[in-house]
């Protein structure tokens, strides 16, 4: 006998007939977001010949850059998961600490890697805001002359202001991800359980929960070493600069009007892949032995009094990050203002709104157009991540299929931007907004549909299907129930692809060839000067256009009920 479905009954119904566009959603997606992938990578090993090769290897210092690029994406990687871990494991204990927490991290998540480069190089500097505030223990001489510390910071030869770079951008991105992932698991009843047997809440967190939501975080680790391994402005801003990382040595070899050298170029854009390949199945290896020493069996009470203090000590460490990533922002605020700020003050002498006033006037075309370079891309992937999405309620595959929607999160920009040069050039296409645009979407698509993805599943399906049974077509029930109850995901959806595209730099660079001024551009090659006001206002004008798209999301209020339990 069948009848309504009763509260309990969350099993959806068999899934309606696909219509001839559903089922080519797939084949268009590929269309779409395939060429610039594909085609980029085999351009790449069209022109690097196995004397390009050679040439690289000859190149001086190519081994130490190598070294450091590898150093610096794992160094960061794992000190960004450790500390996200420690305060998502706090938070676990204590959670109402959790929505403030989560809120924090996004709002720092929003803010694109240039941005943090260039405030944090500020912040760190010999003259900037922490040796400022520190005292005069650290700058005044004898004679009495306030002279800055002989520090090389940023840019120092091992990539520590680098790390430290990545750290306070990554590791927000990855403290969001950790506690949604651990809400999503039942964090709080497997802690309470374990505690139960005597463990103390970190060393629970680590043994019990941590093994739980690690599927979620094996493929956000794996883009935040990656990007580690590629990034070209953070690593312009921060250095290390004698020689500089991989990825800065295969950019300026790249623009080599010498043919051969450019060749070279492109051979380390591959290299990239290689390494950025190695580094992931490295992981994967290490997470099989950890997997093999039985890291998540919880059987006898712990033994290592130290555990839980070395988890505080690194939750400390991890709410220091989240304070530099504050100062950042506020000492890009301080150098745009400041009117004057003479070296040892710690804070500005005065402020002139009119000289931050005339920067902004002139930063406004780059504002314009970072702003509709990012938009467009996120135009064309919400309705195409909507569309495959709603391809695969009807026929539901295995998550295993959305890694080639993530693949290019997992490939090294490029890796595939050098070979997309040359037929880019050849097509008249160099230095257009099209080229750029469809470059911006093959990067902003995997970040709509990872953020679309698990709210659009979680949706209660029953009212749709009350809908339809009242003879709403398909699209008439769609537009009725899902639109109003996605709505919300999808403007917070709409804000993190608009997030990715402003922070886009090598596109820019690579395909816009510099001719499309964006504010990423603008920032990292202000960075490079002597006008740390000009940087500032940049830099800071970079991380208001993402706010403002999270601060627009924010206004679309939650439906009230519509979602499945947990």
């Amino acid at each position: 006998m069948t009848g309504q479905p009763g509260a309990g009954d969350w099993r959806p119904a068999a899934p309606p007939a696909r219509s001839p566009l559903l089922a080519a959603v797939p084949w268009i997606a590929a269309a779409v977001l395939a060429p610039p992938l594909a085609g980029g990578l085999v351009g790449a090993v069209a022109a690097a010949p196995l004397s390009a090769w050679r040439l690289l290897a000859a190149e001086p210092g190519i081994g130490r850059s190598i070294l450091t690029s590898v150093l610096v994406a794992v160094a960061a990687t794992l000190i960004s998961t450790a500390l996200a871990g420690a305060i998502a494991a706090l938070v676990a204990a204590r959670p109402g600490r959790a929505g403030p927490t989560e809120r924090l991290a996004l709002v720092l998540v929003a803010a694109p890697h240039a941005a943090v480069a260039v405030g944090l190089a500020f912040l760190i500097a010999p003259t900037g805001l922490l040796f400022r505030l520190a005292g005069g223990w650290v700058y005044t001489r004898a004679d009495g002359r306030a002279l800055p510390p002989d520090l090389p910071l940023p840019g120092d030869a091992w990539g520590l202001s680098l790390i430290a770079g990545l750290v306070v951008k990554e590791m927000p991105f990855l403290l969001a991800l950790t506690i949604a992932a651990q809400e999503r698991v039942g964090a709080r009843a497997a802690l309470d359980r374990a505690r139960s047997l005597g463990w103390p809440a970190a060393s629970a967190w680590w043994r019990v929960v941590a093994p739980q939501i690690w599927p979620l975080l094996r493929l956000p680790v794996a883009a935040v070493a990656v990007y580690g391994l590629s990034t070209v402005d953070m690593a312009l801003v921060l250095g290390p600069s004698l020689p500089p990382v991989l990825a800065v040595r295969s950019l300026s070899l790249l623009f080599d009007p010498d043919p051969a050298r450019a060749a070279a170029g492109a051979a380390a854009a591959l290299l990239q892949l290689v390494l950025a390949v190695g580094v992931i199945l490295a992981g994967l290896c290490i997470e099989r032995l950890v997997r093999c020493g039985g890291a998540d069996r919880l059987t006898v009470r712990p033994r290592r009094p130290l555990a839980p203090f070395a988890s505080r000590l690194a939750a400390g460490l991890g709410l220091l990050v989240l304070v530099m990533a504050v100062l950042a922002v506020v000492t890009l605020v301080f150098w745009a203002g400041a009117a004057v700020w003479r070296f040892p003050d710690p804070l500005p002498a005065g402020w002139s709104t009119a000289r931050l006033t005339g920067m902004a006037a002139g930063l406004a075309p780059a504002a314009g157009a970072s702003a509709l370079y990012a938009l467009l891309p996120v135009v064309i992937a919400v309705p195409l991540a909507l569309l495959l999405l709603e391809s695969r309620a009807r026929r539901p595959l295995h998550d295993a299929g959305d890694a080639l929607i993530y693949l290019p999160l997992l490939l090294p920009p490029a890796a595939f931007l050098a070979g997309l040069q040359g037929p880019v050039l050849r097509l008249g296409l160099d230095g257009t907004g099209l080229a750029l645009v469809w470059c911006h979407l093959a990067t902003v698509f995997p970040y709509v549909f990872l953020a679309l993805r698990e709210s659009y599943r979680r949706t209660d399906p029953r009212p749709r299907r009350l809908a339809r049974s009242l003879g709403r077509s398909g699209f008439g029930a769609w537009a009725a129930v899902m639109l109003p109850l996605t709505a919300r995901p999808l403007a917070v959806a709409a804000a993190i692809g608009f997030s990715a595209g402003v922070a886009q730099y090598l596109p820019a660079v690579m395909i816009g060839g510099g001719r499309i001024p964006l504010l990423a551009t603008e920032a990292v090659a202000a960075a490079a000067g002597l006008d740390r006001r000009a940087a500032a206002a940049a830099a800071l004008l970079l991380a208001l256009l993402p706010a403002a798209g999270f601060l627009l999301a924010s206004l679309i209020p939650e439906p009230a009920g519509g979602r499945r339990r947990r």
